[in-house]
């Protein structure tokens, strides 16, 4: 359990690590090089997530000469799980699954997956309580996805990208474009394809006559989520100032816009680098945020901004698109004094300004946890935290970095 106590006045710089979502999809595509010419991977974060999905990856590799089992209890606590997909039927031709975890933001079914996955030649057969997905004939040239899905454009370019006998050109079709999926791209091209990821949502991938990887080391880029967790505590604790450096400025515009609606005071000192501050918290106003497909804003980033606008005046609205279910983690928030009304599945309106104030709280979720970080370190007096293996599945060293800016955090 973390404990933490009202932090006003946060000073100092934070270095932005390095993106867990961007690496679980290169791990996963490395795993498949022969161990000898694996790619050091710089930059790798040393989560939970990343490890479990190491691991697992040895499992199933071990676990049968006929097929890459994907069956274990481990395989149903991590999503990112379907990412090790591909890499069997790549591997064995063959991959038996039981079935990913999942953040608790809604359903989150394998539709588009599975649809994906059988325009590139895949069967799949339920038996029992898992899937078989078994290589049967070549991919289509012309993929079409059914949504924007970063899973499944992640999992099409593993398993395309190191198919032997693939088409001389794949196109897919309406694939996410967020920036680990760029991060996938840029490092299958490392290794020795030619892939382009066109404006208009489409990829095409070639293969080269002489694959060689272009050198022995990549590099994984930073994390938004983290970024832009720690810009909330410099716009919401009194009388803070941030710096925030080793981040790409461009990624999160539409942030960044939303922000200055608001209110909120930040400069961008440079590409990679941002100073915000507190100074004008007072004078924060509404606004309405609408989560949308990269480059739109991030339905990741929507429980933080959540909070954010907690300690606005009067009323917001916020109009989720992408997930139902995914404005739970207000009841936690609730607990701590914030005033919303959920409408919908898909929509909610925030009632401030509040004082957030000492309750027990708990993130059952990643992705409420940037939301439940902010909300801990502005609420007064002492906020105890249940569930924080869940907060360090994505947040590297979150109590060292909290405590140089000046949080009191303690964990009992």
């Amino acid at each position: 359990m973390f404990k933490i106590k009202f932090s006003p006045q946060l000073k100092w710089e934070i270095k932005i690590w390095w993106s867990k979502n961007a690496a679980l999809p290169i791990f996963a595509a490395n795993f498949l090089l022969p161990e000898s010419q694996r790619i050091f991977l710089q930059n790798a974060p040393q989560i939970l997530d990343l490890h479990n999905l190491i691991k697992l990856g040895e499992i199933a590799q071990q676990s049968s000469k006929k097929y890459f089992d994907l069956t274990s209890d481990l395989a149903s606590k991590i999503r990112s799980s379907i990412l090790l997909i591909p890499v069997g039927l790549n591997l064995f031709g063959e991959t038996h699954f039981y079935g990913a975890g999942w953040c608790k933001i809604g359903k989150r079914p394998l539709d588009a997956f599975d649809d994906a996955l059988t325009q590139a030649g895949i069967q799949i057969k339920n038996k029992k309580d898992k899937k078989v997905y078994k290589k049967q004939t070549q991919p289509s040239s012309k993929i079409v996805l059914s949504e924007f899905s970063v899973t499944t454009t992640e999992a099409l370019l593993i398993y395309l990208t190191f198919l032997k006998g693939a088409p001389e050109q794949i196109t897919i079709y309406n694939v996410a474009t967020e920036p680990h999926v760029v991060n996938l791209i840029e490092f299958l091209n490392f290794l020795w394809w030619k892939i382009k990821l066109h404006p208009n949502h489409k990829i095409t991938i070639r293969p080269v006559a002489k694959p060689k990887p272009m050198g022995e080391k990549f590099n994984i880029i930073w994390d938004y989520l983290e970024a832009w967790t720690y810009f909330a505590l410099g716009a919401l604790s009194p009388e803070s100032e941030i710096i925030l450096s080793w981040l790409n400025v461009e990624d999160l515009l539409s942030f960044l816009k939303k922000s200055q609606q608001v209110g909120i005071d930040f400069n961008i000192l440079d590409d990679n680098t941002i100073k915000v501050s507190s100074k004008n918290l007072k004078n924060y106003k509404p606004t309405k945020i609408q989560t949308m497909i990269f480059p739109g804003f991030p339905t990741d980033l929507q429980p933080i901004f959540a909070t954010i606008l907690t300690q606005v005046s009067w009323i917001s609205k916020i109009h989720e698109t992408l997930f139902e279910g995914r404005f739970n983690y207000l009841y936690q928030l609730e607990n701590l004094g914030a005033n919303f009304e959920i409408l919908n599945p898909h929509q909610v309106i925030i009632i401030g300004k509040t004082k957030l104030k000492w309750n027990y709280i708990s993130s059952t979720d990643i992705r409420w946890g940037g939301a439940m970080l902010v909300a801990w370190v502005i609420a007064q007096w002492e906020t105890n935290i249940l569930n924080e293996d869940i907060i360090l599945r994505w947040y590297e060293k979150v109590e060292e970095k909290l405590k140089t800016i000046g949080v009191n955090i303690s964990r009992l």
